[in-house]
């Protein structure tokens, strides 16, 4: 009797073990497909045109360039080696299309994988690094209120929308340290006072934020929004 029991229950922990084995698996979690910037992609996912416009830049073909950066392409898209078209084009020397890149937001603080950046691998190309300097300068002119410098700076061909890799504007900069006529300046020369940084932050919820009056009427009527 007691064999019989113990196949009983041998029989019933075998049928047990059976069921939870044959459970069905749980589908993977549904993944998040938002768009995401070219500057932030696995360069593997590039688009033909972030491609074509590496390409472009590399060379020299201005024209190409011009038209990709028209149709919306993101100047700065990378490669697996983290090369930019501005770190391409300033090697090769090619001072348009630096300009046309940097023009349309090209990130001149952009380091490749071996750490190189615009201005070194512009070397041997005068007019470009100093063209590149000048951008690099101005973010900071702009954060010290030194309008002497900024305006100095711009007529030497410095872009008023220049970016850093944060995003940041020789505008933003200048309003969150409260300099107000240097946002006027900045204004005057073409500053966009709705150009955002990287965090979303834009120069007119910047002067609310620090509760600059001053500085968000003068953003306010260059149509800030």
């Amino acid at each position: 009797m007691n064999l019989i029991r113990l196949l009983c229950l041998a029989s019933l922990i075998t049928a047990v073990g059976l069921a939870l084995g044959c459970k069905p698996k749980q589908s993977a979690p549904t993944t998040n497909n938002a768009p995401v910037s070219s500057a932030t992609k696995d360069p593997a996912s590039r688009s033909p045109d972030e491609v074509a416009l590496l390409d472009a830049s590399i060379k020299g073909d201005a024209a190409a360039v011009q038209a990709l950066l028209d149709k919306g392409v993101s100047p700065n898209t990378k490669d697996s080696d983290g090369r930019t078209p501005l770190t391409e084009a300033a090697y090769y020397g090619h001072t348009q299309i630096v300009k046309m890149l940097i023009g349309k937001g090209a990130d001149v603080w952009a380091k490749k994988r071996d750490g190189e950046t615009p201005v070194t691998m512009a070397a041997g190309h005068a007019d470009i690094v100093q063209l590149l300097k000048t951008n690099l300068d101005l973010i900071d002119a702009a954060r010290a209120g030194d309008n002497k410098a900024v305006q100095s700076l711009l007529d030497k061909g410095a872009y008023v929308n220049s970016r850093d890799s944060d995003g940041r504007t020789p505008l933003t900069e200048a309003t969150w340290e409260g300099h107000a006529e240097t946002v006027k300046l900045l204004l005057e020369k073409g500053a966009d006072p709705n150009l955002k940084k990287n965090d979303g932050l834009a120069p007119l919820v910047i002067a609310v934020g620090k509760g600059n009056k001053e500085i968000e009427e003068l953003l306010k009527k260059a149509g800030a929004k």
